[in-house]
């Protein structure tokens, strides 16, 4: 184990410290052991050198507090759990989460490049049921970023609740933004306004990035990308991704500047463009007509190969019997009488009629070898036609209906 930091506490109520994982410009965030449940948890505090005047430090408490309230009404397997609250003498409030291990979406994305398809298929199922689900309960986030969204191997997981709004709450009802500019819907930078479809617009700004690497809305001055969220739409990109034009589409709608113009939820969008994602290219997917073909001509050659050796069986097998039976009879009847008319050298009318019959599946006719009687087929055996051979157009297969690269992986 990593030699405890002296600067962090031994323990934080029961649990034991380990480490500190992360700080952001308020609180941070330390890994913790639970003696009672014997699991890893990660406990979230104010920082202890903020500096603050009283009244906004009790503000930020409230903001805790506030967080703690969400993420106790909400319960989802893509949403980090809380466990409990505490307040330390010394270190004020702090809340307990479930210790999810993986990197954010953030991190993934500076280390590796965009996400595949089936990943971001993934993600924007996971994220955006979640979403809903919260929305569902009364409870906005507000904050949905590429830093808030954490790449386990179960699945994402939506962290960081401590700008949601709950009902009866106040906190934030004075209109200020809470929330990061470059992903926040522009009804909520200019109004203040904010609803399911203003998360609904952090989330599609946020897979746009995931899918493409680029931000939906770039810049680093905060009035500029404002003016860009306000009045412009994100480049399409999914030709350059090798993606479906649909994703393109799915996306802008979830950034429409009219946030009744979006998807009825988040996670109606979530399983559009998931749908879309894994869709192969029109220029990759085979044509209509070759895909009802394909199958026709394999089942019809098959088919039509199977009955023709079936019928040279069955037609070979009856005239075998129709001889043996003429020879039986042949046998065994009296000697003719002194004048016999000779007997004509073409077969008898049940070897004609059997021997005609082959002829509806383009066969040659069985004739009769002149031998008493006898008919013998030339082949007995199965036969196989040209149409029974698979031809070079049975081999070519429908393109390929894959998609670029990219498991579903929590990294």
């Amino acid at each position: 184990m990593e030699p405890l930091d002296p600067n962090l506490p031994a323990a934080i109520g029961r649990y034991a410290v380990v480490k500190l994982l992360g700080h952001g410009a308020m609180g941070r965030v330390l890994l913790a052991r639970d003696p009672v449940l014997d699991r890893t948890v990660a406990i979230k505090l104010l920082r202890d050198d903020l500096g603050v005047p009283p009244e906004q430090l009790k503000s930020l408490i409230e903001r805790m507090r506030q967080e703690a309230r969400a993420s106790a009404r909400v319960v989802h397997p893509n949403i980090v759990a809380l466990h409990d609250m505490g307040e330390d003498p010394e270190l004020g409030l702090y809340l307990v989460f479930e210790y999810v291990q993986g990197p954010t979406l953030k991190e993934r994305l500076a280390e590796r490049g965009p996400l595949g398809a089936e990943a971001a298929a993934r993600l924007a199922r996971e994220v955006g049921d979640a979403l809903t689900l919260a929305h569902g309960a009364g409870v906005l986030h507000r904050d949905i970023k590429p830093e808030n969204l954490i790449l386990s191997r179960n699945g994402a997981k939506i962290a960081d609740f401590g700008i949601a709004r709950v009902p009866d709450s106040t906190l934030t009802r004075d209109g200020g933004l809470l929330g990061t500019p470059a992903y926040s819907a522009p009804e909520a930078i200019h109004r203040g306004a904010f609803s399911p479809q203003s998360d609904q617009f952090s989330f599609a700004a946020t897979l746009y990035e995931a899918i493409s690497g680029q931000r939906a809305f770039p810049g680093d001055d905060a009035l500029a990308v404002a003016t860009r969220i306000a009045t412009e739409y994100p480049a399409a990109m999914a030709g350059a991704r090798g993606l479906d034009a649909h994703v393109d589409s799915a996306l802008i709608r979830g950034m429409d500047k009219d946030p009744e113009k979006r998807w009825d939820s988040c996670a109606d969008f979530g399983r559009t463009l998931s749908e879309a994602l894994l869709a192969s290219p029109r220029s990759q997917m085979p044509t209509l007509p070759d895909q009802r073909r394909l199958p026709v001509m394999r089942s019809g050659s098959e088919g039509r190969g199977t009955a023709l050796a079936i019928g040279g069986f069955v037609v070979g097998a009856l005239l075998t019997g129709v001889s043996v039976a003429a020879l039986s009879v042949m046998d065994s009847s009296p000697p003719p009488p002194t004048a016999v008319p000779e007997v004509s050298a073409s077969a008898p009318e049940p070897t004609a009629y059997l021997a005609e019959a082959p002829k509806t599946r383009e066969r040659k006719s069985l004739e009769p070898d002149g031998q008493g009687g006898e008919s013998v087929p030339d082949d007995a055996g199965p036969r196989t036609d040209a149409a029974a051979r698979p031809d070079a157009s049975e081999s070519l297969e429908p393109g390929d209906a894959g998609r670029p690269d990219g498991a579903a992986d929590g990294g």
